[in-house]
C-alpha cells in the first residue's frame, strides 16, 4: 500500500539547495523565451503564422532517445505549429538531471515532473509556475482530456498547475488461459469462490493435458500485483475511507485482511509461486508465456505482452477480464489516472500570451487529429482508412509498436478515446473491452490529492513496514496477532501522524469526496 509521495534520493538531495531559492534568486534563465516578440508586440504575435518554438524536457522509455527529425515528432510540430525542441533524458536518471538543469539555470518552458515530489510543490506554492486550471475553458479539446477526478488528485492547494499525460483509470483485472478453462469445462470466474476454484484447478488438474502436475494457478510477484484487484472484491476502499466523518487507512479494515487470508490459503496450497516475494514483473510475464501459470492478476493490457507464448504454443489462448463481484456488484479500485505531468516555469514562460501559445499546443495535441497521431501514427506507414476506420496490417502493427508507442507515452496528454474508430488486434480489442465494462464502477481514493509533510518524509518507510508484514502474514510467518503488531508498529512510526494530517487536509478541502 502507498501512502504518500515518496520522493527519489535526487528530489530529497534537492531539498537541501532548495528549489525554491533556486527559482527566487533568478538562477533559472529565460532560454525559452528566445525568439519570442516582446509584449509589446502582442498582436503580431498572435497574427503570425511562424510555427511557435517551444522547449521542453521529457522522459525517454527508451535506451536511445528521439531524433529530432523523428517522423512522429514531426507530424506533432506540423499539426501543432510549433517548432520543438525536446530534450529527451532516460528515465532511469531524469529526476538527478532535473534536478542538475535546475541548479544549472537553464529550465525550458515545458517540464516533466514525476509524482509531487515536494521541492516541486513547494515552488508552486512560492508561485514559480504558472497555474492552468483557470485557462482550461479557453481550450475545450485540453479541458477535455482532463478527467476531473485526476484534476483534483494532481492539484496543489486546490488550484491546477499539471498537465497530466493521461492514463486508464481501470488498472486492475485478470488475464487467463481460456484455452486451459476449456480443457477443463469451466468457465471464467465471476466471483472470488470461482476465481479460486479456478486457480487450484489450473494447478491440479492437469490443464495442459501433458500428463504431469507441473502448471501453478496464478502467479504473483513481489509487489503482490493483483491485491487490489482482490480487494475490490472483497468490498475494500481504494488506500483510505470515509468512517464516522474521519478518513481512515484501509490496512485497518476487514476487507484488507480478507484479501490477505484469500492470498493466504492460495500460498498454503501451494496455488501461487512460493516465490512470489522475489519475483518481477518480467520475470511473472515470462512464466505465463512459458505456459508454467494460467492467469495473473494486474494490468489488463499486459495481456498484449504475451506474443511469446503463443509462438511456443500457437493453439494457447487467452482473455481478460476486470469484472469480478462482491458485496457492492463488480467493483475496481481507480487507478491514478496520470503518469508524470507537464510544468510551466515563469522564469522561462515570462508572459500570458506566451502560456497561452503553449497551452493551445496541448489543446491541439488533444484534438481528434493529434489523437490520431498517437493512437494510430501516419497514415500509410503505421494504417490505412477503409470506410472511415483505421486497419493495420500485422507488419503495420510491428512498426506502430516500436515506433509511435514510446512517443506516445511520453508526449501525449490526452487518453486517446477521441482518435478515429479501427479495427484493432484482437488482444488490445479484449483489454479496452474489459476495463471499459467496468469505467463507472470505480472507488476512488478520497485522500489522493493530499500531501503532508510526515507523508512525504517518512512515506517510503511506513510503507515497508505495511509491505513487509503483508508478505510475512501471507506467508503464514506472522498471525492475526502479529499483523495487530505490524499496524502497532505502523502508528507508532509516524502512521497516526499521518492519519491526523490527512484529516486536517480533509477538514479543509472543499472538493472532498
Amino acid at each position: 500500500m502507498v501512502y504518500g509521495n515518496s520522493q527519489s534520493k535526487h528530489w530529497r538531495k534537492l531539498s537541501a539547495v532548495s528549489l525554491v531559492t533556486a527559482f527566487s534568486l533568478g538562477l533559472i534563465g529565460c532560454s525559452g523565451s528566445a525568439g519570442t516578440p516582446a509584449p509589446g508586440d502582442k498582436k503580431a504575435s498572435e497574427e503570425s503564422k511562424e510555427p511557435f518554438r517551444i522547449t521542453m524536457m521529457n522522459q525517454s522509455v527508451l535506451a536511445e532517445p528521439p531524433r529530432a527529425d523523428d517522423p512522429i515528432v514531426k507530424a506533432v510540430e506540423k499539426h501543432t505549429n510549433t517548432k520543438l525542441e525536446i530534450q529527451w533524458v532516460p528515465g532511469s536518471t531524469y529526476d538527478e538531471k532535473l534536478n542538475a538543469t535546475v541548479a544549472s539555470g537553464q529550465l525550458p518552458m515545458v517540464i516533466l515532473v514525476n509524482g509531487k515530489p515536494m521541492p516541486i510543490i513547494n515552488a508552486i506554492r512560492a508561485g514559480h509556475f504558472w497555474e492552468i486550471g483557470s485557462y482550461l475553458k479557453d481550450y475545450p479539446n485540453l479541458e477535455r482530456a482532463m478527467n476531473k477526478d485526476v484534476l483534483r488528485n494532481t492539484a496543489v492547494d486546490n488550484k491546477n498547475y499539471y498537465i497530466f499525460r493521461s492514463r486508464s483509470l481501470v488498472g486492475d483485472g485478470m488475464i487467463y488461459r481460456t484455452d486451459w478453462l476449456q480443457s477443463l469445462g469451466l468457465k471464467p470466474p465471476a466471483n472470488l469462490d470461482e476465481l479460486y476454484n479456478v486457480i487450484k484447478a489450473f494447478t491440479l488438474n492437469d490443464p495442459d493435458k501433458n500428463g504431469k502436475q507441473d502448471t501453478i494457478g496464478m502467479g504473483e510477484e513481489s509487489s503482490i500485483r493483483g491485491f487490489k484487484f482482490v480487494m475490490a472484491a472483497n468490498g475494500g476502499g481504494n488506500e483510505w475511507e470515509l468512517k464516522d466523518g474521519k478518513l481512515a487507512p484501509t490496512t485497518f479494515t476487514k476487507p484488507y485482511l480478507d484479501t490477505m487470508n484469500f492470498y493466504r490459503r492460495l500460498y498454503q496450497e501451494k496455488l501461487i509461486n512460493l516465490d512470489f516475494a522475489i519475483t518481477t514483473r518480467v520475470k511473472n510475464i515470462d512464466n505465463v508465456n512459458k505456459g508454467l501459470y494460467g492467469l495473473r492478476l494486474g494490468d489488463p493490457d499486459f495481456i498484449t505482452r504475451h506474443s511469446e507464448l503463443f509462438k511456443i504454443n500457437p493453439k494457447a489462448e487467452l482473455d481478460v477480464s476486470s469484472t469480478i463481484n462482491g458485496p457492492q456488484g463488480a467493483k475496481v479500485l481507480m487507478d491514478s489516472g496520470w503518469s508524470g505531468a507537464f510544468l510551466i516555469p515563469k522564469q522561462s514562460v515570462k508572459t500570458e500570451a506566451e502560456l497561452k501559445k503553449i497551452l493551445a499546443y496541448f489543446d491541439k495535441l488533444s484534438d481528434e487529429a493529434g489523437q490520431n497521431i498517437f493512437e494510430w501514427g501516419l497514415e500509410g506507414v503505421h494504417y490505412t482508412v477503409e470506410n472511415g476506420k483505421a486497419k493495420r496490417t500485422p507488419e503495420q502493427d510491428t512498426k506502430y509498436a516500436s515506433e509511435v508507442i514510446h512517443l506516445q507515452q511520453a508526449m501525449q496528454v490526452s487518453d486517446g478515446s477521441r482518435a478515429m474508430p479501427g479495427d484493432m488486434d484482437k488482444y488490445t480489442a479484449k483489454y479496452k473491452a474489459a476495463k471499459k465494462a467496468v469505467a463507472n464502477n470505480l472507488v476512488v481514493n478520497p485522500a489522493a490529492a493530499y500531501i503532508t509533510p510526515t507523508l512525504v518524509s517518512k512515506g517510503s518507510e511506513l510503507n515497508k513496514i505495511v509491505n513487509d508484514g503483508r508478505v510475512k502474514y501471507i506467508m503464514g510467518e506472522i498471525d492475526e496477532k502479529g499483523w495487530k503488531d505490524v499496524l502497532d508498529k505502523w502508528t507508532k512510526a509516524g502512521g497516526d501522524k499521518v492519519i491526523e494530517e490527512i484529516n486536517q487536509e480533509y477538514a479543509k478541502d472543499p472538493n472532498k469526496k
